[in-house]
């Protein structure tokens, strides 16, 4: 079957990278504490600064009987599959076995988040240097998002402007990272840089979260009864549900209204909904307050429609809400070579679920909306 359909949410993920990557791109000052894989309790890691990462994936890892399954075990592949998604050509033979003709790439979903923050800016400078020539290794496949820092708006807009330089005009926070305080005036220069230079900012699932974040991680207590299941990740998409607000409630979307931004594995369904609350409470705080005393013009539904989009992988709900959700910023992704992803079963997947929509619908869905949100020539 010949590769058609644009993947809008992949993955580099830290324990696919080349072991050697931050050794041979960090200042000579940073060697030594930057990431680096080593062994630990016999098991092969990446630590940096002192702090564990997590698993590296293209060395002994795929023998561990006790570790998590990702979508490359569903393959019966000679040697070790853990090369494939950072090798240009296993990649490119995993996205047409797939039926993908064109993957947008995100950077890895936890570490790369440092309390220093030279040494941070110098690690996320080095990946996304890396990400740039993979993407230039097959340009008419491969689109890379590249990484921030949610902790530094300075940081985070010169960095914005570097990868805009190498042609990376798609930026990313985890939304675990987004905090409050990213939507004070201290981090208008950055929203106002990424608006004036037409660079997509993009929210995607994961990500440690500290204090001031939207996303509360405390450790549960020790409890007899466990959950039979989680609801992965994102919690359900719950995770997103304040960051995503808060772009409206703070104004940041409407005052900047040529900017625009993109929910990556988030889901839609919950959106409409999310989007129909916003409404009514936008117009309760009108009634209260008076039109003239409140500092927002434009409803939360009109902003939304204009300048949100967002990516699933499954989401039978979502697509029964196309009306609500705008058809022209709903993408699919496969999420390659996560655990939640649909490869190499995507073609079966998007069949069984989009069999209610037309031909055109499926194809924007599949193909259109990322081609012209990310102005691609595919």
């Amino acid at each position: 079957m010949a590769a058609t359909m644009i993947s809008a949410d992949d993955h580099i993920d830290l324990g696919y990278l080349p072991a050697d990557l931050f050794l041979e791109r960090l200042p000579s000052r940073y060697k030594d504490r930057g990431p680096k894989v080593e062994e630990r309790n016999g098991k092969e890691m990446w630590i940096c600064d002192g702090a564990v990462w997590g698993d590296w994936r293209r060395g002994r890892w795929r023998d561990d009987k006790n570790r998590i399954k990702v979508a490359l075990d569903r393959v019966a592949f000679e040697g070790n599959f853990g090369e494939r998604p950072t090798t240009t050509e296993l990649r490119l033979a995993d996205m047409e076995r797939d039926g993908v003709k064109f993957s947008v790439m995100y950077p890895p979903i936890f570490g790369m988040r440092m309390e220093d923050k030279d040494l941070g800016i110098a690690v996320i400078q080095a990946y996304n240097d890396w990400a740039a020539e993979f993407e230039a290794s097959a340009p008419d496949h491969f689109r890379v998002v590249a990484q921030l820092l949610p902790d530094d708006p300075d940081g985070s807009t010169a960095e914005m402007l570097r990868c805009a330089e190498m042609g990376i005009r798609q930026v990313n926070f985890l939304v675990g990272t987004v905090s409050s305080h990213m939507y004070q005036p201290e981090w208008d220069v950055f929203w106002d840089t990424a608006e004036a230079n037409n660079i997509t900012v993009n929210y995607h699932v994961g990500g440690p979260g500290r204090s001031g974040s939207f996303l509360s991680r405390q450790s549960p207590e020790e409890e007899t009864r466990k959950p039979a299941f989680g609801m992965g990740l994102g919690e359900g998409a719950t995770v997103f549900f304040a960051p995503f607000t808060g772009l409206f409630s703070y104004g940041v979307l409407e005052r900047r209204p040529n900017l625009r931004l993109c929910l990556a594995e988030s889901g839609t369904g919950w959106i409409p909904f999310q989007v129909q609350e916003m409404d009514y409470r936008m117009e309760q705080a009108i009634e209260r307050r008076g039109i003239d005393n409140y500092p927002l013009k434009r409803m939360p539904s009109e902003v939304f429609k204009k300048q949100v989009w967002a990516t699933y992988q499954q989401d039978l709900v979502g697509l029964n809400l196309i009306h609500f959700f705008g058809e022209g910023h709903m993408m699919w992704a496969s999420d390659y070579p996560h655990p939640d992803s649909t490869w190499p079963n995507s073609m079966a997947v998007v069949d069984r679920e989009m069999a209610h929509l037309s031909d055109e619908m499926r194809q924007k869905i599949t193909h259109d909306n990322a081609k012209a949100f990310y102005g691609l020539s595919v």
